[in-house]
């Protein structure tokens, strides 16, 4: 039997499909535990045909991680764009990436939290996956950089924010996020107050703004 060509699109589909079935199942069942044949299952087609699509489980996890740091850097790109001022800019990336966080927490656990491997786990072992690890790898890099931008911009122009510092403000924010979504998504802030999500992100926004405009004090 000839087999059926489907189009680009349709492919297209089909493969978010997968991808969108294999992230609930990685939360389900841990990325260990997850296999292509119950992946099939999920997705009503044989284990056969699941290998058209992709190679293994890890060329699918990782390919969640590609599509969801992408989703991010468009977010931050277009909060990037939106203002002139590099610290209205700024402001609105860090409420881009909180937004993100607490909208998306499953791309957010498979990016960020989940037990999966890293890029380092697959360099120099496995030649057909490794430049997918390192596409998703590159990927979070361009993510995290955009906010770069905007610092370096208010570094060139306010003397709270030495050029050396830029990379350091940057993951100083960035580490905050990360554990103020984190917390957000595994329910802990509610468990400590009636946290209200929309407060919560104007607090931390006018907050993680305050070390762009003032000069620290020496340790």
């Amino acid at each position: 039997m000839a087999r059926i060509t489907r189009s680009p699109e349709l492919i297209e589909r089909i493969k978010d499909n997968i991808i969108e079935e294999a992230m609930k199942l990685i939360l389900e069942m841990g990325f260990a535990n997850m296999s292509l044949r119950k992946l099939a299952e999920r997705v009503g087609m044989s284990a056969t045909n699941l290998y058209y699509y992709y190679s293994n489980k890890d060329e699918i996890y990782l390919n969640i991680q590609i599509k969801g740091f992408k989703l991010l850097q468009t977010k931050l790109e277009k909060a990037y764009k939106s203002e002139k001022d590099p610290f209205k800019s700024l402001r609105k990336m860090i409420r881009a990436y909180l937004e993100f966080g607490f909208n998306n927490p499953d791309y957010y656990q498979i990016m960020l939290n989940s037990e999966t491997p890293r890029y380092l786990e697959y360099k120099n072992k496995n030649d057909k996956i490794e430049p997918v690890a390192l596409k998703a790898k590159q990927m979070a890099i361009n993510a995290i950089a955009v906010p770069l931008k905007a610092i370096a911009q208010i570094s060139e122009s306010n003397a709270a924010v030495p050029k050396n510092d830029i990379d350091f403000r940057a993951y100083q924010a960035w580490i905050t996020l990360h554990g103020i979504v984190t917390l957000n998504n595994r329910k802990i802030l509610l468990e400590l107050d009636e946290i209200i999500p929309e407060k919560l992100i104007e607090r931390m926004c006018d907050e993680l703004m305050i070390p762009f405009h003032t000069t620290p004090k020496n340790c």
